[in-house]
């Protein structure tokens, strides 16, 4: 396990920390996986939540995007709350669902995510995250150290994430313009959906973004929304 933390502590990119999480949990094993990071206090399910995902179809990271569809998922609130890691069917027993819960329960047996497990992460600052990792099958029927190292390593992750989103504490300048694009993106929508909005060209649009990127010193949509919310930079 040292050589992964050693690893981790090396890399200076969000995205690069959270694409060797993702690198490793699949050699484990893991077919999907979800890193959901939000601003201090705030919940991991929130508008404001910036959410790494990889594996999950499409057409449910389509329906995920919807901040309506999205709140009503209790199961990274749960985990949290639980303090340790839980399965997803452990967690859709554990309290009194709503209506609205139920129905968010119907369409994950939908979409066939029905084994995955969540796991809470800690960070300084309260900046605090989820992530979820699913093997297809129960958490009982995968190895224990590929359990082991997914927990060990996300906690390490984490903390570098943390670390690499501090590190920079003087905010950079935006234009009003980036300022619109960048809020838009913290809120799930998609480049072509920000260009609608604004009612400016796709092509604009990914400038703006590029920009963004550069003044935030960041080479993803991930790392600068993440970025951008903890330094204050927008505000959802």
């Amino acid at each position: 396990m040292q050589r992964h933390f050693d690893h981790v502590e090396t890399l200076v990119e969000i995205s690069d920390v959270l694409t060797y999480v993702r690198d490793q949990a699949i050699k484990a094993g893991a077919a999907r996986m979800s890193y959901h990071v939000t601003p201090a206090f705030d919940q991991q399910t929130s508008r404001t939540a910036a959410v790494y995902a990889h594996g999950f179809s499409d057409e449910w990271m389509a329906l995920y995007a919807k901040e309506e569809f999205r709140l009503t998922d209790p199961i990274p609130g749960r985990v949290m709350q639980f303090g340790s890691l839980m399965t997803w069917q452990d967690a859709m027993s554990w309290q009194h669902n709503t209506p609205d819960q139920e129905a968010y329960f119907a369409k994950m047996k939908e979409y066939d995510l029905i084994h995955g497990f969540g796991i809470p992460l800690y960070g300084r600052n309260a900046r605090d995250a989820y992530a979820s990792f699913d093997f297809l099958k129960h958490v009982d029927d995968v190895a224990p150290e590929s359990i082991g190292m997914i927990r060990s390593l996300s906690q390490v992750a984490h903390q570098r994430v943390v670390i690499l989103v501090e590190h920079k504490l003087d905010a950079p300048a935006l234009s009003e313009r980036e300022v619109e694009v960048l809020t838009w993106a913290a809120r799930g929508k998609s480049l072509s959906a920000i260009a609608t909005i604004l009612d400016i060209s796709p092509d604009t649009a990914k400038t703006y973004s590029k920009r963004i990127y550069a003044k935030l010193d960041v080479s993803d949509r991930v790392g600068a929304v993440v970025k951008a919310l903890r330094m204050g930079l927008v505000k959802v």
